[in-house]
């Protein structure tokens, strides 16, 4: 069996569990207090969950998540099966949507802010990955990319992901940088096209990079928050710089991405019922006051 479809059957249990409906498992779990019962649910609730995980995936464009949102997922079933209350007579496939979704968009949000360094191993590759993007001359051809990925041990998806991931980081805190300085002259186009950062520095640069997403959630309310992102053209659930471009496929077929458009001031006063594109930008820039303020407390270095 091969690993992707080993991930599909990780609850399977052989001998299978008795049949029964999927309520009577998690009745017996929350009157005995028995894990087996919430596996014997897994058993069979597995092919409905992966269809659901897959949804996420293709969505966000998250090759390779699979698994790892797999666990997130049932880490949100579980989290809604200790608030589960069976007098409540909600069947508990509905009852945990919500606190489930809630751990995917988690998983989601930290992963789409760039490529998370989770060990010196991690690192050692992200650096290396991007070294040879940088000396390639930001090469995106499948030759290039196969090179990469021979020379960091991945395969070509997951160097393009890498790549994808740390340029869409990258382009996100310059945004923010950009515009957090009301003195700034460059245009967005500018600041979009640099890609110049250097490796050594890249890492460090994922790390203030989340701070400052940290603080976009914390210091701005939803109107804020979709203010910025809209006119910084990212998305403010999983800070994507880009798009899925189904209109010019690549040569095997699949969407490719295209950056996201970001909206003007006159669209933004129409979109927010603000009474005119000068208080919309006022207000944009009230928003990045309080994100700068914020980032100062935290020792953020403008």
């Amino acid at each position: 069996m091969r690993e992707w479809q080993q991930d599909l059957v990780m609850y399977r249990i052989t001998p299978a569990p008795p049949k029964m409906e999927l309520q009577e498992y998690i009745e017996l779990f929350c009157k005995e207090k028995d894990e087996k019962y919430f596996l014997w649910f897994l058993h069979y609730y597995e092919n409905m969950l992966n269809t659901k995980v897959m949804g996420w995936v293709q969505n966000y464009a998250m090759s390779g998540h699979f698994q790892d949102m797999k666990q997130a997922f049932i880490i949100g079933m579980w989290k809604a099966l200790q608030e589960y209350d069976l007098s409540r007579d909600i069947p508990f496939v509905k009852f945990k949507e919500n606190t489930a979704k809630r751990e995917i968009h988690e998983y989601i949000r930290k992963m789409r802010r760039g490529f998370t360094v989770q060990s010196f191993d991690e690192d050692l590759r992200l650096r290396k990955a991007m070294r040879l993007f940088y000396e390639s001359e930001e090469k995106t051809d499948d030759a290039t990319m196969q090179i990469i990925a021979d020379e960091i041990g991945a395969t070509k998806e997951r160097a393009e992901e890498i790549i994808r991931s740390g340029l869409q980081n990258t382009q996100f805190i310059e945004f923010y940088r950009q515009y957090a300085d009301e003195d700034g002259e460059e245009s967005r186009e500018e600041v979009a096209s640099d890609n110049t950062s250097r490796p050594d520095v890249l890492c460090a640069k994922f790390e203030r990079a989340n701070l400052v997403m940290d603080t976009f959630e914390e210091a701005l309310n939803y109107r804020e928050r979709a203010l910025v992102s809209e006119h910084l053209a990212f998305c403010r659930e999983c800070y994507s710089t880009e798009i899925l471009d189904y209109e010019n496929p690549d040569y095997k077929g699949n969407p490719t991405y295209k950056p996201r458009k970001p909206k003007t001031f006159e669209e933004l006063a129409f979109d927010h019922r603000v009474s005119s594109p000068a208080t919309a930008d006022s207000n944009y820039r009230k928003a990045l006051g309080k994100m700068k303020k914020k980032l100062i407390e935290t020792g953020y270095d403008f």
